[in-house]
């Protein structure tokens, strides 16, 4: 199977259940059960949602290892493994690849944001494929890491590099722009980063996406792809108006705590994020259900699976 066939799809960026602010691994069990039975291509634990920053190693490879197991063979498993220097970045994404991981995401280095040129970018990104045991996917989300945005120009350099395969683009940028820059790889594949992103990065050349709607939502984004896939544009357009105002509505302005507040809504088990995030008050999660029930999303949920775990 080659990289396509295996990033072609929609991928939840999982988030990582904690109970009492201990990894709760039952809960990630659990999630995948159920995340099996929608049509995603595959997970990407470790990333943004998955609070990856609030996470050691110990319980990066532990999370890893179970995700691995409980997974359905036939899907992807994309892990985050990216650190603030080339080095450590190469023992963590060994460390994951060999803990089971597919592909590695390597998130943009940002604690010295200013110093982040291109060259310097290419060269970290450049040292880490040479040594990874697993192909690498860019992953460029400046709101999350300091602002730090990979050029066009340097995704076209790393684009030729046989290790770094695709990216995840949660940019504001043009993602034309990337998957253009893409072109001249062997393979380089570009997935959307946001709802946002998705139908119109499918139009231009995108091969999927890795969305956080479809952390609690997932067998909408798929529908969305399929529809895409199949030519019914006029279906397709108007469910993405629709999941992007969902998202918008659940999750935009709370990020980490709504997205898990919205997957216990649905069925999932989301708990509570790490400390210093907080979860949701009473009165935000209210307002997701209220959204939810008008969407028509909860009437099919029995009260037991709302309040899993």
């Amino acid at each position: 199977m080659n990289h396509l066939e295996r990033l072609q799809g929609i991928f939840p960026p999982m988030a990582t259940p904690f109970r009492e602010q201990r990894l709760d691994l039952d809960a990630v069990k659990f999630n995948l059960e159920r995340m099996n039975q929608t049509g995603v291509r595959g997970v990407m634990p470790l990333g943004s949602n998955g609070e990856f920053r609030a996470i050691n190693d110990a319980e990066s490879v532990k999370l890893i290892q179970t995700v691995r197991a409980c997974l359905s063979p036939d899907k992807t498993l994309i892990a985050g493994a990216g650190r603030d220097s080339a080095y450590y970045t190469v023992e963590t994404v060994k460390m994951i690849a060999d803990a089971g991981a597919d592909y590695v995401s390597v998130v943009t280095p940002h604690y010295f944001a200013d110093k982040m040129s291109d060259d310097a970018l290419c060269q970290y990104y450049e040292y880490v494929a040479d040594r990874s045991p697993v192909p690498v996917l860019l992953y460029c989300v400046p709101v999350y890491a300091g602002g730090v945005v990979i050029s066009y120009s340097a995704v076209k350099r790393l684009a030729q590099h046989d290790n770094i395969v695709g990216m995840k683009d949660t940019t504001k940028e043009d993602i034309s722009g990337y998957i253009a820059a893409g072109q001249d790889g062997a393979e380089f594949h570009v997935l959307a980063g946001t709802i946002k992103k998705l139908l119109g990065g499918l139009k231009l050349g995108a091969v999927g996406g890795v969305l956080s709607v479809a952390v609690y939502l997932p067998q909408l984004c798929v529908d969305l792809w399929n529809l895409y896939q199949s030519g019914q544009m006029e279906a397709a357009e108007a469910l993405s108006v629709k999941l992007i105002s969902l998202s918008k509505q659940l999750t935009d302005t709370s990020a980490v705590s709504g997205v898990k507040s919205a997957m216990t809504l649905m069925g999932y088990y989301g708990g509570e994020p790490r400390l210093p995030l907080l979860p949701l008050t009473q009165e935000q999660i209210q307002q997701q259900r209220e959204v939810l029930t008008q969407a028509g999303l909860l009437e099919g949920l029995k009260g037991e699976d709302r309040i899993c775990m």
